[in-house]
């Protein structure tokens, strides 16, 4: 992987941590002291936290599936069809 490619990686990587740091404090803090986090600002929030979980893993995992089987490369694709629509179906 080239440097520039780690950079973004190590970039998404630290933003998906703190994006995800953040959400879990929000989700287990606020409904403990009575506070709805309901809403369309969590939904966002939510939805922008997987799509940075998704790039940071999707990267990884892609280039774990250069150079292997066939097989490997197509459940990765599956599984990232999959993970794209089951966030999407969050907003159904």
């Amino acid at each position: 992987m080239k440097n520039s490619n780690k950079n973004i990686l190590n970039t998404l990587s630290y933003l998906a941590l703190i994006i995800v740091a953040l959400l879990l404090l929000v989700n287990n803090i606020l409904p403990a002291i009575g506070i709805d986090i309901g809403g369309k600002f969590f939904g966002i929030l939510g939805t922008i936290k997987e799509i940075f979980v998704l790039i940071v893993i999707g990267i990884a995992a892609y280039n774990f599936t250069s150079g292997k089987a066939k097989w490997i490369t197509i459940l990765f694709w599956i599984a990232i069809i999959v993970y794209i629509v089951s966030v999407m179906f969050y907003w159904f």
